[in-house]
């Protein structure tokens, strides 16, 4: 209830609800001691090692301190309808779907000031916000570009009822995170949709049980809660879980944030 009156304040029309502005606060809700963290929002596909991303890290150079991907819609040209009236946002604006953050950087430039005086000033104007977060984050580049260090744009490929994702690539194998960022998820309408779709349906089928038995030689299930079982998965570089979630990487699973 704390974390959330941080940004109850703000008025959102986001179907999402008071969780979609909660990626605002992670600088102040994250240890302080975790210096950089990979944000997802959980209606997105993996197609490859998110391990990949993470090494995108490296190639972040003077004040970036957020890696995001450009918005794949006009929603923030204000051209989508007449009247229109968008957040400002820089170009195209960015999809927060995914993020890389910065967190000790952001923490040193004072992100929760700079946020809040960008919100507080722009709701003068705008009453609410539309797209939650991701209206606040843009509205803070456009006066700091600076700070963003643009991801290519198969790291977020966005499923949206006005997307234009299918300028980002020319064939589905190049692709490497699918955003389904359109209230419709699944049913949305998309010139590849079947593929999408077939995507994300085989990774909830995989049976994690069989992958941790046969490859790993994890211990038996009435193990699997103990906590040496995680910490020995930890150390040798493998996530072994219940069938729900996999992910093996090389990163740690704390500096994985989905929400």
């Amino acid at each position: 209830m704390l974390i959330w009156s941080e940004v109850s304040w703000i008025p959102n029309k986001h179907y999402s609800g008071i969780y979609g502005l909660m990626k605002l606060v992670l600088t102040k809700t994250l240890p302080a001691n975790l210096e950089r963290v990979i944000v997802l929002d959980t209606d997105i596909t993996f197609a490859t090692d998110i391990a990949e991303l993470w090494a995108v890290f490296h190639k972040f150079k003077g004040q970036q301190v957020l890696g995001l991907v450009e918005n794949q819609s006009d929603w923030y040209l204000g051209n989508l309808w007449k009247n229109h009236r968008p957040w400002p946002a820089l170009g195209r604006g960015y999809n927060t779907g995914v993020i890389l953050l910065l967190l000790d950087k952001l923490r040193k430039m004072k992100w929760e000031q700079m946020w809040r005086l960008t919100a507080e000033r722009e709701l003068m104007g705008m009453l609410s916000t539309s797209l939650a977060d991701q209206d606040i984050f843009n509205a803070v580049i456009k006066q700091n570009p600076f700070l963003v260090y643009q991801l290519p744009c198969f790291w977020n490929v966005q499923l949206s009822d006005h997307t234009r994702s299918e300028q980002c690539y020319r064939d589905v194998s190049d692709l490497k995170v699918i955003h389904w960022n359109s209230p419709k998820k699944l049913r949305v309408k998309n010139k590849h949709v079947e593929f999408f779709r077939n995507l994300y349906l085989t990774f909830l089928e995989y049976d994690g049980n069989l992958l941790r038995r046969e490859l790993f030689g994890c211990p038996s299930e009435a193990d699997v809660n103990s906590e040496n079982f995680f910490m020995a998965c930890f150390v040798h570089g493998t996530l072994c879980l219940p069938p729900s979630h996999l992910i093996l990487t090389s990163i740690s699973w704390e500096e994985v944030i989905v929400l």
